[in-house]
């Protein structure tokens, strides 16, 4: 069904006509609060016990991110999704279909989905199921995700942002939004003590997406993925400014220079300079710079454009060496070719903004879909491209913890019932979020505008009001014929994305209320087997996620560390949770009388070693050895700390090299005089409640009458 141009969100429809799905994205003001606009992050930051210190603008921009996410609370928002204005090699792009200013929230707040089965750089040896991955996740330090081991904060974390996360484009150096980051943990209000949906949905939640510029309506949303991504993959434009540059060069001083020079001789038409430009444009080998070249113009336009840049330059004194300004032709073009007309937007799509998050009237299951507005029976209520893995989902998306020493204090228990003796297995958090089939190898993770939040109502009970089903026509992200390949073809095919869902309403659905969709029958027994089984795991009532326990947390306004840290000694009759561990930088040095001392660190890296508290002192100035012994003159706390030390030491410091002597990798020593904000309170890796023994985990089952017959390869030999 097809809806007014007051939707904002919409992909392509078809691979002829380049029709597009629109949609907007809305949220209640009453949502607000609810995603934590007052923990938007300021930028993406690896450490952000010191992020604020040194930067007093960061709070402006924090001030101007919650504006702006007011503004997209205040007003409707209009996106859609079509084929991309890179050309050929790229897929889908997400455009605007009204004017967006400066820090304005681009979309709903969509959900973050850690991948522990995809660690960053690394895949199942000698699969190729699983790399498709590749194209739609990023690094986790984008959505503030944990990390998965205490000593080194960044290292080996990937995430899965459905939505704009996946389906924005790039153009580097050209980017006009910051695609989804930052995240809020909340779960929903379960806790493993209790509730056995505990760890069966992603507890990251309110990733954003904002404007770093004012953009223009249906002007294409781009991101940046990075110097190294983009240039990597064939074919595909590349605008680093660099690059440009190059292309600007060649444009003006060599291609433009060389029609001037001949502009006199007859054998130079307009149809033959046209030709050159076709030639330059589709140059056979690979060029870089030949990428940017504008496409879909022609040259006599192209021309006019470099003739008003010459004239502008000759009239400003700008050289060619400078020419990323008004002076740019190439980046002109890439900037106006990046905009579609509203009408064309408004004509070739389907609605895709029916849904919006919130907190789902499932007890267990934490967050849910919405309708926006009144949906007749048959609407298309969501679309989703599909992720695919062919043959090895199952080898792809299982996980192996391995042991730890601090098990005991998480809740994992290996099978034979000691803790953190051997690894353990199970399946990743995505499962949940993907489709399979009992009699099929082939499993289907889709991403799209906030269908990832739709949860299982079964048909008999008439909860579920929509369905999946297949386009019926060709799209950039469906391809019919793949219904009729084996497997095989699936998971040789790790380069597109070839398969997509449509959701439709089965009944008329009215505003506000809640989505569902049948998971299947083996879903539903699966599940129920879950609830009657399930046990918490040892010490669970104690667990306390350090993002619920707000003094733990200890941030002021600013962000800074303001928490009084308790002491070994204050630790035995007031302990923090099990989860929790205090951290420092491994930074010292050796006095003169052969005691530590805090080093201030210069270079401030991922890296931390276990440390405890043992003592507060106050002193008259962190750089005063005095001891302030009188209360009422202001003072300065500093710590005296056990720090663990020993392998550790390869991460130090230059200026730390007299300390080698220390001992081994289980050696502490006690270094003082350390400031309150180079100790960082962490939930200790793999603690978080998705990682659990205990927790679900059964992908949605793809209904019979949609289920391909190509792909019925028999029964997996492990059932989920």
């Amino acid at each position: 069904m097809r809806h007014s141009l007051d939707h904002s969100f919409g992909l392509q429809r078809t691979a002829s006509d380049r029709d597009a799905l629109e949609g907007k994205l809305e949220v209640e003001a009453a949502a607000a609060a609810a995603h934590g606009v007052s923990r938007i992050p300021v930028e993406k930051q690896h450490d952000k016990a010191c992020d604020d210190n040194s930067d007093p603008s960061l709070e402006m921009k924090k001030a101007r991110r919650i504006i702006g996410f007011a503004r997209f609370m205040a007003k409707t928002r209009q996106r859609y999704c079509v084929l991309s204005t890179l050309g050929k090699d790229t897929n889908l792009g997400i455009y605007t279909g009204k004017a967006l200013r400066t820090d304005d929230v681009v979309n709903f707040p969509e959900i973050a989905i850690p991948l522990l089965f995809r660690e960053w750089g690394e895949h199942v040896e000698g699969v190729a199921d699983g790399t498709l991955w590749d194209r739609y996740i990023w690094e986790g330090e984008v959505a503030d995700l944990e990390t998965y081991t205490d000593r080194n904060r960044i290292d080996n974390r990937a995430v899965f942002v459905p939505g704009v996360g996946c389906t924005v484009n790039s153009v580097l150096d050209m980017n006009n939004i910051e695609s989804t980051h930052g995240s809020t943990y909340d779960t929903a209000g379960l806790h493993r003590s209790r509730d056995p949906g505990t760890g069966a949905f992603s507890p990251y939640h309110s990733a954003l997406t904002t404007a770093v510029t004012d953009i223009a309506p249906g002007a294409e949303l781009f991101a940046s993925y990075g110097d190294y991504w983009v240039p990597s993959i064939p074919g595909v434009q590349v605008t680093l400014d660099e690059v440009l540059d190059v292309t600007e060069d060649f444009l003006q001083n060599d291609l433009y220079e060389f029609v001037q020079s001949h502009r006199d001789a007859d054998a130079l038409t307009p149809d033959v300079k046209e030709a050159l430009f076709a030639f330059v444009k589709d140059f056979p080998l690979p060029n870089q710079p030949f990428s940017n070249l504008p496409r879909n113009v022609p040259w006599a336009d192209v021309e006019r454009a470099i003739h008003k840049a010459v004239t502008h330059r000759k009239h400003t004194d700008t050289t060619t060496d400078n020419v990323s300004g008004e002076s740019s032709v190439a980046r002109q073009f890439i900037r106006e070719q990046s905009i579609r007309d509203l009408a064309w937007l408004d004509e070739h799509g389907y609605c895709q903004d029916h849904l919006r998050p919130g907190r789902s009237t499932l007890p267990q299951a934490g967050r849910g879909a919405f309708a926006t507005r009144n949906l007749p029976a048959g609407s298309v209520v969501g679309y989703a491209p599909l992720i695919h893995i062919g043959l090895h989902g199952r080898e792809v998306l299982r996980i192996t913890y391995p042991p730890s020493e601090h098990d005991h204090h998480v809740g994992n228990v290996d099978i034979d019932g000691e803790n953190g003796t051997t690894p353990r297995t199970n399946y990743d958090l995505v499962l949940n979020y993907s489709f399979a089939h009992r009699n099929s190898t082939v499993i289907l993770t889709p991403y799209g505008g906030m269908v990832n939040y739709i949860n299982h109502g079964s048909t008999t009970s008439g909860r579920a009001n929509v369905q999946v089903r297949w386009p019926d026509k060709s799209l950039i992200a469906h391809v019919p014929s793949w219904l009729e390949q084996d497997p095989i073809f699936l998971s040789e095919t790790v380069e597109k994305i070839g398969l997509s869902f449509e959701y439709v309403a089965l009944r008329d659905i009215s505003e506000g209320e809640e989505v569902f969709m049948d998971y299947g029958p083996e879903w539903e027994q699966a599940w129920q087997t879950h609830v009657e089984q399930w046990q918490p795991v040892p010490d669970a009532e104690r667990y306390q996620h350090t993002s619920e326990w707000k003094d733990l947390i200890g941030k002021d306004e600013r962000g800074d560390s303001n928490m009084v840290l308790r002491t070994m000694e204050e630790l035995e009759s007031n302990p923090y949770p099990p989860n929790v561990v205090t951290m420092c930088r491994d930074s010292y040095r050796v006095t003169q009388a052969g005691t530590f001392e805090w080093l201030p660190v210069l270079r401030q890296g991922h890296e931390r070693v276990y440390c405890n508290v043992l003592e507060r002192k106050q002193y008259k100035s962190e750089a005063d050895d005095s001891v302030a012994n009188d209360e009422s003159n202001p003072s300065v706390t500093l710590y005296v700390v056990a720090m663990q030390v020993g392998s550790a030491r390869d991460n130090r410091v230059e200026e730390r090299s007299d300390a080698d002597e220390v001992g081994d990798a289980d050696e502490w020593i006690v270094v003082e005089r350390v400031p309150r904000e180079e100790i960082f309170v962490y939930d200790r890796a793999f603690s978080a409640d998705w990682h659990l023994p205990n927790v679900f985990r059964h992908p949605m089952m793809i209904p019979d009458y949609v289920m391909p017959l190509a792909w019925m390869n028999g029964p997996p030999e492990d059932a989920f």
